[in-house]
């Protein structure tokens, strides 16, 4: 009997944008995966400006389709445990996928920016400078790495035997742009869906 393949993934859904609907929908159609987790973060350290949790739980909900909890091949879950609470670094997230599916294959899925040495960590990457445990992450654990645009292509680097990519096309937006254009009073066409950027204005957030 095959392994059930388990792929783990998030963001801080602050605001949710499409970019993370379009790498979702790739995974999906990829059948990389028997299952995938979407997790929105708790309030992280790293970043700033966060509307309230009730704010991005309805935007993630805003952001995929409901049938895609239904339908097709992959089972595709949304978890929001830690919108509500403190964010749980990635390292216990995946440790408690392994205690709870022991026979399953864990694979946390994330953007290429994550394992591009930078200059700033001494020629390590953000998963090795600034995640919790960051070293024994990037050993140990095993990855999937999307390439995304402006960043280093993820093929060229030389990364451990327990990374692989998976070239699906990824958009170019980021959910720190967003803010800054809402707060400029710029359009947001085409980087969220239509019910999250009405869903923005009704409530007036990232003003």
């Amino acid at each position: 009997m095959e392994k059930l393949r388990i792929g783990i993934g998030g963001s801080a859904a602050n605001p949710p944008q499409l970019g993370h609907r379009h790498m979702v929908e790739g995974l999906l159609k990829s059948s990389r995966f028997d299952e995938i987790y979407w997790i929105p973060s708790g309030v992280r350290p790293d970043k700033d400006g966060f509307v309230s949790p009730d704010n991005r739980v309805a935007m993630t909900l805003l952001t995929f389709p409901a049938e895609w909890l239904w339908k097709g091949k992959t089972k595709f879950n949304i978890k929001f445990n830690d919108v509500y609470s403190g964010n749980t670094p990635t390292i216990e997230v995946i440790e408690h996928f392994k205690g709870e599916y022991p026979e399953a294959e864990i694979t946390w899925f994330t953007g290429a920016d994550s394992v591009v040495p930078q200059e700033r960590f001494g020629g390590k990457c953000e998963m090795q400078a600034i995640w919790i445990r960051g070293e024994e992450l990037y050993k140990n654990y095993h990855f999937l790495i999307l390439p995304r645009p402006g960043f280093t292509d993820p093929r060229t680097l030389n990364l451990p035997g327990n990374f692989e990519i998976l070239d699906i096309s990824q958009l170019d937006v980021t959910s720190t742009e967003i803010r800054n254009k809402i707060k400029n009073g710029e359009s947001i066409e085409g980087l969220v869906t239509k019910e999250v950027a009405e869903y923005i204005r009704r409530n007036n957030l990232y003003q």
